[in-house]
């Protein structure tokens, strides 16, 4: 499991996830994806807008998350995976989760 509770919490607790995928010249495309809810292995995004993003999906599924919170001291992960768009929701599957702080 690569997300596990310590990763799921600082995802719940995170005031917004950033979300990066990689454009068609190979150039990372960060966003503010805001709040997303997690289910095993993935965290599940409603879709506004990012056409960038879903443009970037259709050729190439590599992306990003990162979190971070300062609640109880502070905590952060990176976590690498794959992504889809499909039914108005960005579907993230974490494959690797980095602790950053």
């Amino acid at each position: 499991m690569v997300i596990d509770e310590k990763v799921k919490q600082v995802i719940a607790d995170s005031a917004f996830l950033t979300l990066v995928t990689v454009n068609t010249d190979g150039t990372p495309h960060p966003i503010i994806a805001g709040k997303g809810k997690t289910s095993g292995d993935q965290v599940v995004f409603g879709i506004y807008k990012m056409e960038q993003t879903q443009k970037n999906l259709l050729q190439n599924h590599q992306a990003w998350i990162v979190g971070a919170t300062t609640g109880e001291g502070p905590q952060g992960f990176r976590l690498k995976g794959t992504a889809v768009a499909r039914d108005k929701q960005l579907i993230f599957t974490a494959t690797h989760a980095d602790r950053l702080i």
